[in-house]
């Protein structure tokens, strides 16, 4: 009697060879994913040590060095000045980044793309070099360890990524909305303002996101364009392990990787940030 189960047989093997196929392709993905959240979670787990060094894993348990953070005046002056930083450039970088993006997005006039490749081309120089370059020029004119100085340093290096997603945004609009409205009657500040922006949205708020985040991690620029006085939340973390790596150190660092991880996580929640990014 013939066996009926044999046509089966290669169609099972078919899709052992499949599944076989499929895992060895997520193996690359969770190395990846392994090298980048593992330091992350080292650092995380050791801001808790109940110990005086950095160690991992834990002695023991406790939120001493959370304590310290609280109630160091050096971290918290250091904490607000980064936050009113990142107050102060937002703003700024959204509005320039929303009109350059859409210029190099979805514009149509001669020199677009060489205008976008100069928008992008800090991304593209390794940020000591935008350092030295920055205090060559912030020399020149006085404004070296000042606050206007940081703040323009921290303009020139969050500017290309906000243009970079508001144009990957101003590129996907159907152009046939903008031309609705201006055959309405709109004037072109009008649409662009009630129609295209608000097109354009999620764009703009990945672009603001990214901004706030590069300005509150910026180290290199930082580090050769303030002044003695005022340092931010990076400066200060550079200067600290350079005499010993503290438990304060993972502590402040896990709390602006919990902002972060909140922030995004509420913006994709609303307006389905990582699309973007």
């Amino acid at each position: 009697m013939p066996d009926r189960r044999a046509p089966e047989r290669p169609v099972l093997r078919a899709a052992g060879r499949a599944r076989a196929r499929r895992a060895l392709t997520l193996v690359p993905v969770a190395l990846v994913c392994a090298f980048l959240l593992l330091p992350l979670a080292v650092v995380a787990l050791s801001s808790f040590n109940a110990g005086n060094n950095f160690r991992f894993p834990p002695s023991g348990l406790s939120l001493r060095w959370y304590a310290e953070v609280f109630g160091s005046a050096q971290w918290l002056d250091s904490l607000g000045y980064s936050l009113l930083l990142v107050l102060l450039v937002v703003p700024v970088v959204v509005v320039l980044g929303t009109l350059g993006g859409y210029a190099v997005g979805a514009g149509s006039f001669p020199g677009r793309r060489a205008l976008g490749l100069l928008f992008l081309s800090p991304m593209a120089v390794p940020g000591v070099m935008v350092g030295l370059a920055l205090l060559y020029q912030l020399q020149r004119t006085g404004m070296v360890g000042s606050a206007q100085g940081l703040w323009l340093a921290h303009l020139v290096v969050t500017f290309p990524f906000c243009v970079r997603v508001v144009a990957v945004s101003a590129a996907a609009l159907d152009p046939a909305l903008p031309r609705a409205a201006r055959s309405l009657g709109a004037s072109p500040l009008r649409t662009f303002l009630t129609v295209t922006v608000p097109l354009m949205r999620p764009g703009i708020v990945a672009g603001a996101f990214l901004g706030a985040v590069i300005s509150l991690g910026e180290v290199a620029v930082s580090v050769l364009v303030a002044g003695a006085g005022e340092a931010t939340v990076p400066v200060r973390i550079y200067s600290a392990v350079q005499v010993q790596l503290e438990p304060t150190v993972a502590a402040v660092s896990t709390l602006l990787l919990l902002v972060s991880v909140a922030t995004i996580a509420v913006l994709d929640r609303t307006v389905h940030v990582s699309r973007f990014l």
